[in-house]
C-alpha cells in the first residue's frame, strides 16, 4: 500500500472560520425547537404522538451532535504544550476508547522511550477521532492495532514519532482516499466529514502530519507524525 499524505492545512483554516458561523446559524433556532418539543411532551399524552416527538428528539440530538463538531473545528486554539511519554499516553486513550468497544486490539511499543510536546486535550481528540473510525471500519470482533515508536519522515526529512493505527477492515479505494480530508465528505450513512478533517487540524498545531495508507479489502493504516522532543 503507497502512503497518501492528505494534509490540507490551509482548507482546514478557512473552513474553520466558516464553522462558527455556520454553527450559531443551526444552533440558536434548534434551541427553540428543543425547548418546544419538551413542552409539548407534557401536554400530550397519546402514545402515538409521543413517538413522534420522540423521533424529533432523536433528529435535534444528531443534529446538536454535528453543531458540536463545527465547534470543534471553529473554537480559537490557545495549545497548553506539555512533555508527554507517548507510549503511555496512547495505551491510556487506547483503553479508555476501546475497552467497550466489542473489538480486539493490541499496543505495539516499539521504542519505549518516546517523548514529545503535546497538548494532551488536542492529541487525545486527534486519536479518538481516528480510532473511532477504525472502530466504524472494523465491525464486531474486528482487529485493531496501534503501534508507537520512531521512523524518518519523508516529508519534513528528519526522524519523527509515529503512532500507527490499524484496522483489518474492508479498507478504502483510490478514488475516496483521495477525498478523505475533504470537509463534509463522508461514506458512512451517518457520517459528517469532520472526524479527519479535526484530528488534521489538531495534529498540524503540533507540526505534525498525518498519512493514510489504504486498499480495498485490505484493511487501512492511519500514520500521526508528530517532532519528537530534542
Amino acid at each position: 500500500m503507497e502512503p497518501t499524505n492528505l494534509a490540507k492545512i490551509s482548507d482546514v483554516r478557512i473552513l474553520s472560520r466558516m464553522a462558527r458561523s455556520i454553527a450559531d446559524e443551526i444552533r440558536n433556532p434548534l434551541t427553540g425547537i428543543a425547548g418546544t418539543v419538551s413542552l409539548l411532551k407534557e401536554s400530550l399524552g397519546e402514545k402515538s404522538s409521543l413517538d413522534k416527538l420522540r423521533i424529533i428528539d432523536e433528529c435535534i440530538v444528531r443534529i446538536d451532535s454535528f453543531i458540536e463538531d463545527l465547534y470543534l473545528l471553529s473554537r480559537p486554539v490557545k495549545p497548553c504544550f506539555i512533555q508527554v511519554d507517548l507510549g503511555l499516553f496512547v495505551e491510556q486513550v487506547t483503553e479508555y476508547f476501546l475497552k467497550n468497544s466489542g473489538r480486539e486490539y493490541q499496543v505495539l511499543l516499539e521504542d519505549t522511550n518516546l517523548s514529545v510536546s503535546a497538548d494532551i486535550v488536542l492529541l487525545q481528540q486527534a486519536i479518538t477521532n481516528i480510532l473511532k473510525n477504525a472502530v466504524d471500519a472494523t465491525g464486531k470482533n474486528g482487529m485493531i492495532t496501534i503501534s508507537i515508536g520512531k521512523e524518518i519522515s519523508t516529508e519534513a526529512n528528519r526522524e519523527v514519532a509515529s503512532i500507527k493505527i490499524q484496522d483489518n477492515g474492508k479498507g478504502i479505494n483510490a478514488r475516496t482516499l483521495e477525498r478523505l480530508f475533504t470537509p463534509f465528505y463522508s461514506t458512512k450513512h451517518q457520517g459528517r466529514g469532520l472526524g479527519l478533517v479535526i484530528a488534521l487540524n489538531y495534529i498540524s498545531i503540533h507540526n505534525g502530519d498525518i498519512k493514510i495508507e489504504s486498499k480495498k479489502s485490505q484493511g487501512t493504516v492511519v500514520s500521526i507524525e508528530l517532532p519528537l522532543d530534542e
